[in-house]
């Protein structure tokens, strides 16, 4: 039987990971780590990209040309069955991706993404959030 986990608290977080100049045909590797005083649910991911910094507005967006895998080393799992194209999961700001089911990330574990930009001229600035709430289970920080 599965272990079923109860919390005391929860609380409003956004993880943060941003790429500087994933240029043509390359590939970055970033991680962040959840903290250890809660687990992290995610719930919604966003991304914003740029070229060289350029100024942006809502006909201008910038769609990056790039694949990403998402590992979580807490569970050992990859979150794709192989790299996906970026704009297919990741929403903008206002407009995000809401995941279809709530994903936990166990305290102190891990999370690795690589990016890989597929355009061929086109070097991105890429960042991305992953928001959710820290679940706090009892017995632990409030």
């Amino acid at each position: 039987m599965a272990e079923q986990l109860s919390y005391q608290a929860y609380d409003f977080f956004v993880y943060e990971v941003d790429f500087a100049a994933l240029i043509s045909g390359g590939s970055q590797t970033s991680s962040f780590t959840i903290q250890q005083e809660a687990d992290f649910l995610l719930t919604k991911i966003t991304m914003l990209a740029d070229i060289a910094a350029a100024a942006e507005t809502a006909a201008t967006r910038i769609v990056p040309l790039a694949t990403i895998m998402i590992n979580d080393t807490g569970s050992g799992r990859n979150l794709m069955s192989s790299a996906v194209p970026l704009p297919n999961i990741f929403g903008e700001g206002g407009l995000p991706f809401i995941l279809p089911r709530q994903r936990l990330f166990v305290a102190s574990s891990v999370v690795n993404i690589t990016l890989t930009n597929f355009a061929a001229a086109s070097n991105y600035n890429i960042r991305l959030s992953f928001i959710g709430e820290k679940a706090f289970k009892y017995g632990g920080a409030r």
